[in-house]
């Protein structure tokens, strides 16, 4: 098992996705598909909605992590 620890300043957010998302969809679209969709959870479904717009035919596994600013 490897763990590894980094400070992330100025991020939103993360997507943790298998390739049955990114085959189809890079990294800029999904972006630029979930950077408005404040809920996490409607943000991966999103994603997941679009992928299998775009054909993709692999099963997906798509998590969106929000960060509290605050």
């Amino acid at each position: 098992m490897y763990l590894s620890e980094e400070e992330i300043d100025g991020v939103d957010f993360i997507i943790i996705a298998s390739d049955g998302l990114w085959n189809v969809i890079s990294n800029k679209d999904a972006v630029a598909l979930v950077q408005d969709i404040p809920n996490a959870e409607e943000a991966s479904r999103r994603l997941i909605t679009e992928a299998y717009a775009r054909g993709s035919s692999d099963n997906i596994t798509s998590i969106v992590v929000r960060f509290d600013k605050s």
